[in-house]
């Protein structure tokens, strides 16, 4: 049987599951401060804790030593994976491809100009990074996700940070720690995450700052602009910086 066309899987991650509850602020009550506040600003009373979002987003990524534009599509669903469906470059170098995550494994596939091969990567260490990029993003993007409701775990950690455990698979947690103000904006974003390509392959720190908010349509407050690095919290942290987004649009599938 063929592996699913990029389309199938994409459909596969936006169906329909089983019914999901309504957002309740009296469940966040016992959470840690950072993690109610964060909670009870991102996510509106009644909201549907949608399992999926799918998103649009422009920014710049860094390939070697130089920055390229890009636009990009994805859908990310909580616990079960993402896809990152991007072009990156302009007339003269022009890339597409995408970034796969699902039951089956993970996937890096690029072409120049949507022709030649350029960049394929699949493998272990791909799918251990790219659980740790499931479990940031969905921090980001699906905070309906982190509800207690769902059975999400919440540690203290001051007044300001918090860790939450995302599962990322079956028998998979990924803790990311979050920043949060006095108003529960989210700021920052940092976990330990698989490096394929360090050498040897193994986890470093990673984070985003978060410098603005997007509201969708629903009223639900997620990451909305930003920058993401390697190396998070280190001195080398300025060079590890890759990626640069902007959310244009976002909304909630799944239910």
């Amino acid at each position: 049987m063929p592996a699913p066309s990029l389309e199938e899987r994409w459909a596969g991650l936006r169906a329909p599951g089983i019914e999901v509850p309504a957002f309740d602020p009296a469940t966040t009550h016992s959470l840690p401060d950072p993690a109610r506040r964060f909670l009870r600003r991102a996510v509106t009373d009644g909201a549907p804790l949608a399992p999926a979002v799918e998103l649009e987003m422009v920014g710049a990524i860094k390939l070697g030593p130089r920055w390229f534009p890009f636009t990009a599509r994805q859908i990310l669903r909580r616990n079960v994976g993402l896809i990152w469906q991007a072009t990156v470059g302009g007339h003269i170098l022009r890339f597409k491809g995408a970034d796969t995550l699902g039951p089956d494994g993970a996937r890096l596939d690029f072409k120049l100009h949507g022709l030649i091969p350029v960049a394929r990567a699949t493998g272990i260490d791909v799918l251990k990074s790219a659980r740790g990029r499931l479990a940031a993003e969905t921090v980001a993007w699906l905070p309906q996700a982190l509800t207690p409701q769902l059975g999400t775990r919440w540690h203290p950690i001051d007044d300001h940070h918090a860790r939450v455990a995302v599962p990322v698979g079956d028998e998979v947690v990924v803790y990311v720690e979050v920043a949060v103000d006095d108003n529960g904006v989210l700021n920052e974003i940092a976990l330990q995450r698989w490096n394929d390509s360090a050498k040897p392959p193994r986890a470093v720190p990673f984070g985003a700052s978060i410098t603005m908010e997007h509201i969708t349509r629903d009223g639900v407050r997620i990451a909305g602009g930003g920058s993401v690095a390697w190396e998070w919290g280190t001195p080398a942290e300025s060079a590890g910086e890759f990626f640069r987004y902007t959310i244009t649009s976002a909304r909630f599938v799944g239910l």
